[in-house]
Formats: C-alpha cells, sequence, structure tokens
C-alpha cells in the first residue's frame, strides 16, 4: 500500500522529505546525492524527485534516459533554480522521476542509470571523475562497499555492477519473511 492509499494526512518525516513522493523516490538518487556533484532536488520544491547541474541538457538526458525503458520510470525534462544547497541561485536543467509503475520501478537502479547516461552525453562531467573525493567515502558506505564505485567508474555503466548491487535481495528476502505483519 502506498501512503497515498491510506487516507491519512502526510506529517513531513524531515524538511527534505515534504511529500510522500519525496520518500519513495528517496534511493533513486540519495546515493548520488551524497556526492554533491549534481542537485537532487533538495534545496527546490522536489527534493530526491530530479537530477540536474548548469551542465546538463534537459531534453538531452531525457531522451537518453527514456530510451532505456526502464520498467515504470518516465523522465521529464525540468529547468529550475534552486533555492539553496547545491547550485543555490543558477540555472540548473535535468530531469524529474516519475513513477508510472510503482510494481515495476527499480528505484536504486535510477541513480546508477542516470550517472551512466551523463558519462555517455558528457564524457568531459562523469560522476566520478569530478566529484569531491572527500564525499566518496559516504558514498562507498551508503552503497554499502567501495566496489560499487570502483567498478562502476571504470566503465560507468550500470550492467557492471548490477549482479553485485543485487546479490543479496534475494537472501534478505527470505530471512526477512518471518518478520512481515501482513502475508
Amino acid at each position: 500500500m502506498r501512503y497515498e492509499e491510506t487516507g491519512l494526512q502526510w506529517i513531513p518525516s524531515s524538511p527534505h522529505i515534504p511529500q510522500p513522493v519525496s520518500a519513495v523516490l528517496y534511493p533513486a538518487t540519495g546515493i548520488l546525492g551524497e556526492l554533491g556533484y549534481v542537485s537532487i532536488g533538495v534545496g527546490y520544491t522536489i527534493p530526491f524527485q530530479l537530477i540536474a547541474s548548469d551542465w546538463i541538457k534537459a531534453e538531452e538526458l531525457a531522451g537518453n534516459l527514456n530510451r532505456l525503458n526502464l520498467p515504470g520510470i518516465h523522465f521529464c525534462p525540468v529547468h529550475l533554480k534552486p533555492f539553496y544547497s547545491v547550485g543555490q541561485g543558477q540555472s540548473y536543467q535535468g530531469v524529474q522521476i516519475h513513477i508510472m509503475d510503482y510494481e515495476k520501478a527499480r528505484l536504486s537502479e535510477i541513480q546508477f542509470y542516470v550517472m551512466q547516461e551523463i558519462a555517455v552525453l558528457y564524457p568531459e562531467r562523469a560522476i566520478f571523475d569530478h566529484a569531491n573525493k572527500d564525499r566518496f567515502r559516504m558514498f562507498d558506505q551508503v552503497s554499502g562497499s567501495n566496489y560499487v564505485r570502483e567498478t562502476f567508474a571504470k566503465n560507468n555503466r550500470f550492467a557492471d555492477i548490477k549482479d553485485f548491487w543485487y546479490k543479496e535481495t534475494e537472501p534478505f528476502r527470505q530471512r526477512a519473511k518471518k518478520y512481515y505483519l501482513y502475508k
């Protein structure tokens, strides 16, 4: 059940989680956001729902990402001027992430596909070549390993880390079943 289906009023759990969709999209952009290299919407009206920068061309990036046909996801070009945080007061472009089918969307993959397509469109801006290296430690911690960063950075392709990214998913589901409140 999605929060909107509960009929309850949303109470922001954080200033950066003002609406239910912000909480849902947190895993889609939050790891990338640890690098501070691009805006993920924190400092604007739709935190965790976008990825933007002053060097991204919105229509190009949206086109490339939509051609990947990621299940349950659609990317729309977005133009914004962040109020604070990354890009404060600057004209930014990028993509807003729209969940079209909650059952099919694989949220944590989105940020890696965005990084992949940034490297395709703007090879001189590949994320790990330009992000602040002092922030790599936090990225590694929230990714669970430096393997994700180091392996992805070689070719900037999600396919290179996909098996590693999902290797614990099914074992976790099996272990967690005994704790489910609803079957």
